[in-house]
């Protein structure tokens, strides 16, 4: 049987910021000490790469799974580089720079990768705010100037966020999350980020941070035709039992959260990434299974095929993406 027949669970990647905080601690009893601004749950990137943390793989990389064994891993669609998503749980206590990722083809022109960075994030408490794109009849031009006098945050839209909130953000949305906000975000595997402003704050070595003017100024979309924002998604009824939505779809990734006490999916090819947002219980394939703890990140490799998940009592609330 396949090494890549059964879930993998991997280590987190903590990562201490000006802005963090100390709220994952309620369900990461490792979490080190510090701000803890985010936990990447599942990268292949130097910046934080995921270590599988049981079974027969533990101790390898999600780098050297995915050149070793990409099509188990990824599926037939592998294009021979990195894991293509990236998952972080993100804490943000301050508000965080506001920046803007280029898309694909700028993250080539400017030398800084082959990938850009489209992402999507999932609200996961009340009391949040978060600041997406700009207002209507804001150029490059009066962005600029605004620049100059201080004052961009009268150029971005803001958002009020609360639990269940979605907001997606195709590359080159300026955008930035604000005070007290906890989400999960689901992103193309890209750590590119042009820092426009940041608040006149200074970092934890007491200096201010780098800004990328000008890469950022050529990389926001003035035009507000992207497609970005925040959204407020209903549930719906799936026809295999619980409650469904689709809370993303894009050439990069799919992402759906779905309440049940049985949950099924899987086999069409690809992997899936499994976010246990609440509830405790196991995820299983034909090749094996994994306990789901709440706030925890789980990888079924395309070789496994369908999985399914299964609530000790109650629900299982999961985010999916694939």
């Amino acid at each position: 049987m396949s090494l890549f027949s059964a879930p993998l669970s991997f280590v987190p990647v903590y990562h201490v910021l000006v802005w963090g905080g100390r709220r994952m601690a309620r369900w990461r009893p490792d979490l080190p000490p510090g701000t803890i601004g985010e936990s990447w749950d599942l990268a292949d990137h130097p910046r934080g790469m995921s270590v599988v943390a049981e079974g027969p793989l533990a101790g390898r990389t999600l780098g050297e799974l995915t050149r070793e064994h990409g099509r188990e891993l990824v599926g037939a669609q592998w294009d021979g580089r990195e894991f293509p998503l990236l998952v972080k749980l993100i804490d943000a206590s301050d508000r965080l720079s506001v920046q803007v990722h280029p898309d694909d083809a700028l993250a080539q022109r400017f030398g800084v990768g082959a990938r850009g960075k489209t992402e999507c994030w999932l609200v996961l408490e009340d009391g949040g705010e978060v600041y997406v794109g700009l207002k209507a009849g804001v150029t490059q031009g009066s962005f600029a100037n605004a620049l100059a006098l201080g004052t961009v945050p009268e150029c971005l839209s803001y958002h009020p966020v609360g639990k269940g909130d979605v907001v997606f953000l195709p590359a080159r949305t300026v955008h930035a999350l604000g005070a007290g906000t906890l989400v999960y975000e689901v992103q193309q595997t890209c750590d590119v980020t042009f820092r426009v402003y940041d608040w006149g704050r200074v970092g934890l070595d007491g200096k201010p941070r780098q800004l990328h003017i000008q890469q950022s100024l050529e990389t926001i979309d003035y035009s507000g035709e992207l497609g970005g924002g925040v959204r407020r998604i209903a549930w719906r009824a799936h026809p295999y039992g619980g409650q469904w939505r689709e809370l993303a779809s894009c050439r990069y990734f799919a992402l759906e959260e779905r309440r049940a006490a049985q949950i099924a999916a899987g086999g069409h090819g690809g992997f899936s990434i499994v976010i246990c947002l609440e509830g405790v219980g196991t995820l299983s394939t034909a090749g094996g299974s994994v306990r789901l703890q709440p706030m925890r990140t789980y990888l079924v490799p395309a070789a496994a095929g369908p999985w399914q998940a299964h609530a000790d009592a109650g629900e299982l609330d999961l985010l999916i993406a694939r």
